[in-house]
């Protein structure tokens, strides 16, 4: 009795103390799940926020992606071209009418320099360039550039700087938009007025020469007679005869093609007017006892509903052959060709008449549709600009390629229908292509 009665102090003292333990350890746990509650609570509301700010953000992002798509949609309607570069000159932004102008490809262009794109013709710096260099804008520059490819284009440009919200220069942009047409319509215009003042020109002196020349030609031809085959006096006169009648053929030839085109249209199929032409082509090798030509035909299509005249056509198509012909002096190929062709906003067909000859020399084929422009002793210089104003009348193109001794090319483009200008004066004989190609 007298140990049991000595622990219970003791015990009572261990009972005290974990029953102490044990409150301070539920306080804390109470603390301690207060703040986890009150943790959950937090992040309830931060995942409130955060899905209110990935609320906004996505607007954001939506007005965003639709202010970009409507900028390129803006960009894209643009008839004018818009190029923007960095400060170093390379391309960041290009719209679809630049690539056209420009006649490029979108995907190759990203990242390039805008001097590897096309340049002043007369070689100066780019005018984004100057823009950058000079760190001021320029309004309405008209200039002539040539693209990466070569092609010359007169253009009309606009560049500014670009800054950021400190109004720091960080590029420059250019739109410009492309004048070659309306130079191609000036330079029709003035070519009208040098073909009328020809025309009334031909008019006005036809008479006046070809009356003098016939009484040569037959005052000639009588005189002729009182000569006997022997007498070296024959031969003067034969001389005389000869130049009359080739000055008259060259008066009728400046009439016919300073005369308006008198059009008359119908429905024909161009395998038709080329398979005349060619018979014409076959009888005058025949007749000049020309040897080693082949002939041939390539005809995609029968193009029934051609409107055209089919007489001026064959003489068009006649005098590229002739013209072939004589460009083979040691023979070779004439290849006549024929299909459709499609695009943006032209329905028709193609002619390609084709040699194997000398070709074209690389100074000439831009004068080669000048009127009187020839490289024959005998030729007068029209035949070609009279092709090229048939052509026009049916309001097609012709363009040439050439590379010399391999061979030439012609192509005429019609349109299967078209308005047609009677009684008019044609002078586009500028309305061009020229090309000095390697197609062979």
């Amino acid at each position: 009795m007298i140990e049991n009665t000595s622990l219970n102090p003791v015990s009572m003292k261990w009972d005290y103390e974990l029953a102490s333990a044990f409150h301070v350890f539920n306080q804390y746990t109470q603390r301690l799940e207060e703040s986890y509650n009150q943790l959950q609570n937090r992040v309830k509301e931060i995942d409130k926020e955060m899905a209110l700010a990935n609320a906004r953000l996505k607007e954001k992002v939506q007005e965003l992606d639709s202010l970009t798509k409507y900028l390129n949609n803006l960009l894209s309607s643009i008839h004018s071209g818009v190029i923007a570069v960095n400060l170093q000159g390379e391309i960041s932004t290009l719209n679809k009418a630049a690539v056209a102008i420009l006649k490029l490809t979108l995907s190759d262009l990203m990242g390039k320099k805008v001097e590897e794109i096309f340049k002043n013709s007369d070689g100066t710096i780019s005018l984004l360039l100057l823009a950058l260099k000079k760190k001021k804008d320029y309004i309405d520059v008209e200039r002539k550039i040539v693209t990466n490819q070569g092609v010359e284009k007169w253009i009309e440009s606009s560049a500014s700087l670009i800054k950021d919200a400190n109004e720091n220069t960080i590029g420059a942009v250019e739109v410009f938009r492309d004048l070659s047409e309306i130079r191609e319509l000036e330079k029709r215009l003035r070519s009208a007025d040098k073909l009328a003042t020809i025309g009334a020109m031909a008019a006005s002196i036809a008479h006046e020469i070809r009356n003098p020349l016939n009484g040569i030609e037959g005052f000639s031809a009588l005189l002729l007679r009182d000569f006997d085959d022997l007498d070296p006096r024959k031969k003067l006169v034969n001389n005389i005869i000869h130049g009359a009648k080739n000055l008259n053929k060259t008066i009728t030839e400046l009439l016919v093609f300073a005369r308006p085109l008198r059009m008359n249209l119908k429905k024909s199929r161009i395998s038709e007017i080329l398979d005349k032409t060619l018979f014409f082509v076959t009888e005058d090798i025949k007749q000049k006892g020309v040897q080693n030509v082949n002939i041939r035909k390539e005809y995609g299509c029968g193009m029934d509903g051609l409107t055209c005249d089919p007489d001026r056509l064959q003489q068009a198509f006649l005098n590229l052959c002739l013209n072939a012909i004589q460009a083979m002096p040691s023979g070779g190929d004439l290849i006549v060709s024929a299909r459709s062709c499609m695009g943006k906003g032209f329905e028709g067909i193609q002619v390609g008449i084709r040699d194997t000859g000398i070709g074209i020399k690389k100074e000439d084929i831009h004068k080669i549709f000048d009127p009187f422009f020839t490289t024959k002793q005998e030729g007068t210089g029209l035949g070609l600009a009279m092709v090229n104003k048939i052509v026009d009348a049916h309001r097609g193109k012709i363009s040439v390629e050439s590379q010399e001794n391999k061979g030439t090319v012609f192509y005429v483009h019609l349109p299967i229908h078209g308005h047609y200008e009677i009684d008019t004066f044609s002078s586009t004989w500028k309305n061009s292509e020229y090309l000095i190609s390697q197609y062979l």
